[in-house]
């Protein structure tokens, strides 16, 4: 291979400013993951309390007789998911290309496609050609995902929607897909399996589920819990009260995540350009500050939003976001 080397007394100027930009970036970054973590918990605080009171404050309540869920509005009813649905779908595993489809292919979706709720068509693999496309695992705009199995425990679960398609898309072994009965709202089932209720239940399968680590046996999701009121009318109302309510942030979390992945796409960019002489920095470098040594930060954290404490300056710039 060939390398691009400057003389030796440059590298170190080299060193120091890209160590200086990656820095600051990587604070950046923590910073709008912390806003995001916040900004999630904030909107979980409100579904939960929908999809478990109701959106009417004067209701009457009554005992779930179910010890984690606790009282409900006195005219819903507490249902097993197996009873909710009339089938759940789950796919294959083939080999695939580590690429998107593109018109003359289809793809196999992720595991990863329906983290934090969100469907995200993107995370699939390209299917090699020749491969027989079965029609009863084909994605469809409306379906209903869950994840069955994911490298974090706090992904196994996800639920998401399919709201709108670009790709040719099939179901992989890694994902539900649950068809449900005509009584229950989708988008109402969604935001109550995205509930701290729904997760506790998934925590308790997998902890539960020897030699399955990080996997959702399909009998104990069916198993599950689920408060919703008898009227669909009723379900459809919460739906548009939570949206309305949570539309916001939403808008701010989606606006981090893009802001996250141009600094990335910034700092892979700036290292390429220093490191083959584009851009000299060397009078730059020498006029950066003294700067402490910080520990090793990772960015790219798991999907579940853990991250490290914040400095007292970034958790300022957090509430300054929040605020704002």
């Amino acid at each position: 291979m060939s390398i691009a080397l400057p003389p030796v007394h440059e590298q170190p100027a080299i060193v120091r400013f890209l160590n200086h930009a990656d820095r600051r970036i990587r604070r950046y970054i923590r910073a709008k993951q912390k806003l995001i973590k916040l900004l999630e918990e904030q909107k979980q605080v409100i579904i939960h309390r929908a999809v478990t009171r109701g959106v009417d404050a004067n209701v009457r309540f009554k005992p779930s007789g179910v010890e984690w869920l606790g009282d409900v509005p006195e005219h819903w009813g507490v249902r097993r998911l197996r009873s909710l649905v009339h089938r759940i779908d789950q796919g294959v595993s083939p080999q695939a290309e580590n690429y998107l489809a593109d018109d003359a292919s289809w793809g196999v979706l992720k595991a990863g496609c329906v983290n934090h709720g969100v469907f995200r068509e993107q995370e699939h693999k390209r299917l090699p050609p020749g491969f027989r496309i079965d029609p009863n695992l084909a994605i469809a705009t409306g379906d209903v995902l869950v994840s069955r199995a994911s490298g974090s425990p706090n992904l196994v679960g996800s639920v998401g929607r399919v709201r709108s398609l670009k790709y040719r898309l099939i179901l992989s072994d890694k994902t539900f897909r649950l068809r449900f009965t005509e009584e229950v709202e989708p988008d109402f089932m969604v935001l109550a399996m995205n509930s701290r209720y729904y997760r506790e239940q998934v925590r308790q399968a997998i902890s539960g589920a020897e030699g399955l680590a990080n996997n959702l046996p399909l009998s104990s999701l069916r198993s599950f819990c689920l408060a919703l009121p008898k009227t669909s009318a009723e379900q459809r109302h919460i739906v548009r009260e939570v949206v309305a309510v949570t539309s916001s942030l939403q808008d701010a979390i989606i606006k981090a995540e893009r802001e996250i992945a141009l600094l990335r796409e910034y700092r892979t960019r700036l290292i390429a350009d220093v490191v083959t002489g584009k851009l000299d920095v060397r009078e730059a470098a020498a006029n950066l500050p003294l700067e402490a040594d910080e520990p090793e930060w990772r960015d790219e954290l798991e999907a579940d939003g853990d991250t490290q404490d914040l400095t007292d300056n970034e958790t300022d710039a957090v509430a300054e976001e929040v605020e704002a």
